[in-house]
């Protein structure tokens, strides 16, 4: 029922598009996007040449080819692609350096905030215009292993906002089900080292982001009190308290729980289907936070731009609505791969719909709960991408038993000079 009701959908979407950019359907589009979308994104893509004649080609790369091909790309000015994949917190640098065009042409006043939650148009904008429009959005939960639990006899955590488990009583769970012998930690992260993941803990101290409200520096914002308690609570997973292991990667981490060797784990909504394939007796929770703090957790997703130097930027427009805005669209990437909604129509979905109540689909429900009320923002600068790399190589110094606060120090000084070329 779904796939045969979308036609309809989507013909409608494209319909609200100016007739002088409607394509003509002999065009031929170039969609590069991360290897992870290109199943469930193809039977969309061929609907949308069926209804438009435009042909769409995909290509899929791994996170950081795709990231390091817009850069090439990019920098030839390169006419062969036409839409690209846009990881959120990229909007402002990509829209500041010309690499995609606003899509503010493209829709009607008020048409965004009809279709998308408000914090997906706010990481799609710059400078109040709609840039790259939402595909899905994030979130971060708990997940533990209930049998290490009950052999400890440690209470499983709290689903619940009033009774959300702190980091405090997390560490001190933790620690009593370390067993070095067996192989067994007491948490892990799933994105380790990571601003993705790591930006919740400064920000549940009261750190706030790490950058500026402007977008253009990071003096002091590095180093105040929020930031210094969660870098030295990072170093002390891995140092003081030993319970979370070193030289373990983030393609490493999911596996970790899944085979029952780690209490807890804090990850994504996505690595729910496979931690179930390996029949491991876990539950989901909400995600820690701070005592005396504000619980916050990670989010924001990928997006579709328009490439500036296509020659087919209407109908590249056209490929990017009908992914973004369709409703079917933004429900199937939940249904079939676990990927959280940024569309108004899907987050009712999962409100309203009985299998979000049942285990384990109740865990896209904590998801899209911690997405609408403790979601922050990833860093909004031009300079993102020499803030991530620097902010994500000093969590792993931290990790391996570098000091806190030299090592933030000495951060903000890196970024605070790549920032330079941005104001």
């Amino acid at each position: 029922m779904l796939r045969r009701t979308f036609c309809t959908v989507a013909l409608v979407g494209l319909s609200l598009m100016p007739l002088s950019v409607v394509a003509q359907s002999n065009e031929k589009l170039n969609l590069l996007v991360g290897n992870w979308a290109v199943e469930p994104l193809t039977p969309w893509v061929k609907q949308f040449t069926e209804f438009t004649g435009i042909e769409v080609e995909v290509q899929g790369f791994p996170f950081r080819d795709l990231l390091q091909t817009i850069e090439v790309r990019g920098k030839a000015k390169a006419t062969d692609v036409d839409a690209i994949f846009v990881d959120a917190p990229l909007v402002p640098s990509y829209a500041v350096r010309g690499l995609i065009s606003s899509m503010g042409p493209y829709f009607e006043q008020g048409e965004a905030q009809e279709i998308w939650a408000n914090a997906a148009i706010a990481a799609a904008s710059w400078n109040g215009e709609v840039w790259a429009p939402p595909l899905n959005n994030s979130s971060q939960i708990l997940y533990y292993n209930k049998d290490l639990l009950n052999a400890s006899g440690i209470d499983a955590p709290s689903s619940d906002s009033e009774g959300r488990i702190t980091w405090e009583q997390l560490v001190e769970n933790a620690q009593t089900m370390v067993d070095a012998d067996a192989g067994i930690w007491g948490m892990s992260f799933d994105q380790v080292s990571r601003y993705y993941q790591l930006q919740a803990l400064p920000e549940s101290a009261g750190g706030g982001s790490g950058v500026d409200a402007a977008g253009t520096s990071v003096e002091g914002m590095l180093t105040n009190e929020g930031w210094m308690k969660a870098a030295k609570f990072y170093y002390d997973l891995f140092n003081t308290w030993n319970i979370s292991p070193k030289g373990v990667s983030p393609d490493q981490t999911q596996e970790l729980f899944a085979s029952g060797k780690a209490a807890y784990f804090v990850g994504g909504p996505w690595n729910i289907a496979a931690i179930v394939e390996a029949d491991v007796n876990f539950g989901m929770a909400l995600h820690p936070y701070f005592q005396g703090g504000t619980p916050k957790t990670s989010t924001n997703s990928w997006h579709i731009g328009v490439w500036n130097y296509t020659e087919n930027k209407d109908a590249a427009a056209q490929l990017v609505r009908f992914l973004t805005a369709s409703p079917e669209v933004a429900i199937d990437y939940v249904e079939q791969h676990g990927q959280l909604p940024a569309h108004h129509a899907a987050l009712q979905n999962i409100a309203e719909s009985p299998r979000y109540n049942s285990f384990p689909r109740n865990g896209i429900k904590l998801a899209t709960y911690e997405a609408a009320n403790t979601a922050v923002t990833r860093a909004r600068t031009p300079a993102f991408l020499e803030f991530e790399e620097i902010v994500n190589n000093s969590f792993e110094d931290i990790r391996n038993g570098g000091d806190p606060a030299t090592v933030l120090g000495e951060a903000e000084q890196r970024i605070q000079s790549a920032m330079r070329r941005y104001r």
